[in-house]
């Protein structure tokens, strides 16, 4: 695989920092058990931040699947592939060391079938491949927060059938105080990647179709994680997409905005989730539920969110609202709705490298 001469990963301590850099995981590993409230508690109020700081307040408690901290990532950093989900600009400026970057256009890549788009899966495989990742990996996915290309490079190794676990680094890089790396990556053996596409993991338009009038009824729970604006069809509004022919959403979903799945650059804490979901919004986790937005990005936010806290079978619709309402043929199989509107309210933020951040004294 071709790779450029430029400066590769690096530990930005000094050498004779070693000690240091050791003593940094050690007490990564010792906060653990330590809570956000607590660390909202102690030595950041005090205007000191240490390590431990840092990986309390990322630290994730409770029933939690898929979300880690990074205290986690230190105790099994030899164990994991570790992946950047963030742009190539940000990932040669600053990195975990060691981290591959996966072309986000490949993971995102979709093909045409005759029940609509669905993921790419051999293109997806070959990107993978690329940078070394095998079918049984153990993966680590970060970026700058645990927003929606976190989720979607999580997402895409799911719809191959990857074997390993697949986890999401809780704060982000940001959250990180052990060994970093930058300039260009080093070169790695490109691995071997036969993909055993799961296919409950997304929909397909022809499956929306035949099941339209039962959602969030008699069927399966139906959430459009677009903003409100987009849901509901508002003429004029900005969150209209141009490039669609209808607005509005698929008859009997709900709106859930996919940013309530975000507090800065961590996940919302857990029992809000439990609540916006399954109180809020009702949905049954027992159940199916199919998650859309615009595109095929946004919506992986939610379908980890809901795998995270307890959701049994959460699916993809991989084309997108994009592609159910420029439909050509037979628009009344694929109806679109601006009236009957539920649309539960969230809170959240996306925080990314923005220098500032998102932890408060006072909560």
């Amino acid at each position: 695989m071709a790779s450029d001469n430029t400066p590769s990963d690096r530990e930005v301590d000094d050498p004779d920092k070693s000690d240091s850099a050791s003593t940094r995981r050690g007490l990564l590993r010792a906060a653990a058990g330590a809570t956000v409230a607590g660390a909202a508690s102690t030595a950041g109020c005090l205007g000191v931040t240490t390590p431990a700081d840092v990986a309390a307040r990322n630290q994730v408690s409770g029933n939690v699947a898929h979300f880690v901290g990074p205290s986690w990532l230190a105790d099994n950093r030899e164990d994991v592939v570790v992946l950047d989900a963030r742009n190539v600009e940000r990932f040669r400026k600053e990195r975990i060391y060691g981290a591959r970057r996966v072309p986000f256009d490949a993971i995102t890549s979709r093909r045409s079938t005759d029940a609509g788009l669905v993921p790419d899966a051999e293109a997806i495989a070959d990107a993978f491949a690329e940078v070394g990742v095998s079918p049984d990996d153990d993966v680590l996915v970060y970026g700058a927060s645990v927003g929606s290309r976190v989720t979607r490079t999580a997402f895409a190794l799911a719809a191959l059938g990857h074997e390993g676990d697949i986890k999401a680094l809780n704060g982000g890089l940001s959250g990180w105080n052990g060994r970093l790396g930058t300039g260009s990556r080093d070169r790695v053996q490109e691995a071997e990647y036969e993909p055993d596409p799961a296919e409950s993991a997304w929909v397909t338009r022809e499956w929306l179709a035949d099941r339209v009038g039962t959602f969030n009824g008699d069927g399966p729970g139906l959430v459009d994680v677009r903003v409100p604006e987009a849901y509901v069809g508002a003429p004029a509004s900005d969150a209209l997409n141009p490039d669609n022919d209808r607005h509005g959403h698929l008859p009997g979903a709900i709106g859930v905005h996919w940013v309530g799945n975000v507090a800065g650059r961590r996940m919302t804490e857990p029992g809000r989730l439990v609540q916006l979901y399954e109180n809020q919004a009702e949905l049954d986790r027992a159940g199916t539920v199919v998650v859309y937005g615009d595109d095929n990005v946004d919506p992986t936010s939610t379908w980890l969110t809901l795998r995270a806290i307890g959701f049994e079978d959460v699916r993809v619709y991989d084309g997108g609202f994009g592609e159910w309402a420029n439909v050509e043929d037979d628009r009344g199989r694929y109806p679109v709705e601006t009236k009957t509107s539920v649309v539960v309210e969230t809170e959240g933020s996306v925080g990314g490298d923005d220098g500032g951040g998102d932890f408060s004294c006072t909560g």
